[in-house]
């Protein structure tokens, strides 16, 4: 089965959404420029809450960008992240510093045929593709070919542009480990229920012909 991310959660029914309709992890961001952003008393209170109404069956990942080591641990221990998202320019040797386990968001250019470095190379846990949109960070909405990245998300999360109307193409295209979405399941740029259990089903729908057999990584998935 697909693991599945969405990201950018804002408020309690967002989150819920997600969480009821089968999303293995949620993302929070802490990037101020992001229109998604959370300071950390307004996480502590949001993760509080849905920790309240659905104690298990998820985990919580909090999206950075170029933040020193010392910010990131203070959120870490304040909201009790389960993950931690790098999506600037972090190098293997920060993320190793780092106490919790890390997805290392990568952009696919693509005008590049260059190999992309190994999760373990980036000293991450999990890497993250999505679409390389010049002074942006993530959560852009913007598609690109994710044929091109089948062997390098076999372990990782695809993200860039997914929808669900598109997500059924890009889980046959790339058949990566897991997905991220977060614009592609808003609208007015506010989580839509309906969106994420339509996303969320799509996913859960798609069988990938002997993932019987596949070898994910199965200590990292919240449901287990």
């Amino acid at each position: 089965m697909t693991v599945i991310k969405i990201c950018g959660i804002f408020d309690v029914r967002g989150g819920l959404a997600a969480i009821d309709a089968g999303a293995d992890y949620l993302g929070f961001v802490f990037y101020p420029p992001s229109s998604r952003a959370l300071d950390i008393p307004r996480a502590q209170g949001l993760l509080t809450d849905l920790r309240h109404a659905r104690a298990s069956g998820w985990q919580a990942v909090g999206v950075f960008v170029n933040e020193p080591l010392s910010v990131i641990a203070e959120t870490v221990a304040a909201c009790a992240l389960d993950v931690v998202q790098l999506n600037g320019e972090e190098s293997p040797d920060y993320i190793r510093q780092i106490g919790v386990p890390v997805f290392k968001a990568l952009r696919v250019r693509e005008s590049s045929d260059g190999a992309l470095l190994t999760a373990s190379e980036l000293g991450a846990t999990r890497i993250l593709l999505d679409a390389n949109v010049p002074g942006r960070y993530g959560g852009t909405g913007i598609p690109y070919d994710w044929s091109r990245v089948s062997a390098a998300v076999a372990d990782g999360f695809l993200a860039g542009g997914l929808t669900p109307d598109n997500v059924a193409e890009a889980l046959e295209l790339a058949r990566p480990w897991g997905v991220d979405v977060s614009s592609g399941v808003e609208q007015d740029g506010i989580k839509s229920p309906e969106l994420i259990e339509r996303f969320i089903g799509t996913v859960q729908e798609f069988r990938v012909p002997g993932s019987e057999f596949r070898v994910g990584g199965s200590e990292m998935r919240a449901h287990s």
